[in-house]
C-alpha cells in the first residue's frame, strides 16, 4: 500500500475499525479496557446554563489499543490504521471539525514515513493548555503504565516543553529523550502503535490519577485560605481593580498562577477554603481542593462550559457560578473566539452573592 496516499475514509473509534476488520488483524491488535465508565455524581446540582447534551450521564472510561503498523501524521497527531483509515476520536483537531473535515483530507499527499518500534501516542491539539494537558494528555500515561506494554518512544505535539510539562513528566519518570515531537511534515509508522483513550471531558480516572500523583498528604488543613485567581492573559476582568479591592476587603488573597510550579499550585489549592476565579485553565487545580471547598466560577456571557463544574462534582466541592454583564456591542471589539472575551462583573451583585453564599 502507498503510505503517501490520503486515507480512504474514517472510523470514529478504534473499536469501530476493529469490528469492521473481524479477525483479519487479530494477530497483533488489542483493545484493553483499563477503567470503566462512572456515573456523574448528583452532589453538584447547581450547573452552569449549558446545553443539556454537554452534561453526560456518566464519565468516560479509559482503554489502550495496539495498532500494528499504525501511523501518526501531522503536527496534531492524526492516527492512521495499517489499511489507511483515519480514527476520528483520537485525531481530534477542534470542537467544530468533524473527522470527514480533518485537515489530512486537504493534503495533496502525505510525506514519506519514518519507522519506529513501540511508540505511544500522547498528542492532543490543545496540549499546550494547562487544563487539556493535565486532563487529556497526562492521565493517558497512567493508562499506558497500567497496560504493561513496552514503550520505546512517546509522540508529543510540537512546542512541547512548557515548565508544567517538564515538571510533571519528570514526576512520572518519563525521560525527555523518549519524546518525539511532531511537526508540519510529521509521518511516523510504528511496529506497534499504542494509543490510549483521548477523553474530551474530565474523567474520574484522570481525577484520581492526578490526586494520587501530585497531592501532598502532609498539607496542613488548619491554614485555610480564601483565594482569588487573577488571569494575566485573555479573559480578564474589565473592572479588575474594583474586584480586587472588594475581595481583599473580604479576606481574599490575589494570586497569579502563570509563573508557579505545579507543586506550588497544588499546595495553594489544597489549602483553599474558598476559590474565586474567571473561567480558565487555572481552575484545573480544583482537582487538589479538599472536599467541601467553596468555588465561584465567573463566566463571560458569551462563553460558558461545564468542565470545572465536573471537576467540582468529582471532588465533592461546593460549586457556584456567576455570569458577567452583557458585552457592550457599541465598542466594536469582537474576538474571533468567544473564549477570549473579557468579563465585566457587577461589584455590588458579586458582594451580595459572596456574603450570602460563600461566607454565610
Amino acid at each position: 500500500m502507498d503510505q503517501t496516499s490520503l486515507p480512504f475514509g474514517t472510523f470514529e473509534t478504534i473499536k469501530d475499525w476493529l469490528d469492521s476488520e473481524g479477525d483479519s488483524w487479530a494477530g497483533g491488535n488489542m483493545l484493553k479496557k483499563i477503567h470503566g465508565e462512572f456515573p456523574v455524581p448528583q452532589n453538584a446540582k447547581l450547573r452552569p446554563p449549558c446545553p443539556p447534551s454537554w452534561y453526560p450521564n456518566q464519565f468516560s472510561g479509559g482503554d489502550v489499543s495496539v495498532i500494528p503498523n499504525g501511523r501518526i501524521w501531522g503536527k496534531n497527531g492524526a492516527i492512521l490504521t495499517p489499511d489507511n483509515y483515519l480514527i476520528g476520536d483520537v485525531s481530534f483537531e477542534g470542537v467544530h471539525i468533524t473527522s470527514e473535515n480533518h485537515s489530512i483530507f486537504k493534503q495533496k499527499g502525505l510525506p514519506s514515513v519514518s519507522h519506529y518500534k513501540n511508540v505511544a501516542d500522547l498528542t492532543h491539539v490543545y496540549s499546550g493548555n494547562y487544563y487539556h494537558y493535565m486532563y487529556e494528555v497526562l492521565p493517558r500515561i497512567d493508562l499506558l503504565h497500567q497496560s504493561n506494554l513496552t514503550i520505546n518512544y512517546y509522540v508529543v505535539n510540537e512546542g512541547f516543553g512548557e515548565r508544567y510539562q517538564s515538571e510533571t513528566l519528570k514526576r512520572l519518570g518519563i525521560d525527555e529523550r523518549q519524546l518525539v515531537p511532531t511537526h508540519d511534515h510529521f509521518h511516523l509508522q510504528a511496529e506497534k502503535l499504542i494509543v490510549p483513550s483521548q477523553p474530551s471531558f474530565p474523567t474520574k480516572w484522570a481525577y484520581e490519577f492526578l490526586r494520587k500523583t501530585f497531592s501532598n498528604p502532609n498539607t496542613s488543613s488548619s491554614d485555610k485560605k480564601r483565594i482569588f485567581i487573577k488571569r494575566r492573559w485573555s479573559r480578564n476582568f474589565t473592572n479588575i481593580d474594583q474586584l480586587v479591592e472588594l475581595l481583599e476587603g473580604l479576606g481574599f488573597v490575589t494570586l497569579e498562577l502563570e509563573d508557579l510550579s505545579v507543586a506550588n499550585q497544588v499546595e495553594i489549592f489544597s489549602s483553599a477554603e474558598i476559590v474565586i476565579a474567571a473561567h480558565g485553565a487555572g481552575l484545573t487545580n480544583l482537582t487538589f481542593c479538599q472536599p467541601g471547598t467553596k468555588v465561584l466560577e465567573i463566566f463571560a456571557p458569551t462563553y460558558i462550559i461545564p468542565h470545572y463544574w465536573a471537576i467540582s462534582a468529582l471532588g465533592n466541592l461546593r460549586y457556584h457560578y456567576l455570569i458577567g454583564e452583557p458585552k457592550d456591542s457599541s465598542s466594536g471589539v469582537k474576538n474571533e473566539w468567544a473564549g477570549g472575551d473579557n468579563i465585566t462583573v457587577d461589584i455590588d451583585k458579586l458582594k451580595t452573592y459572596i456574603e450570602e453564599n460563600l461566607l454565610a
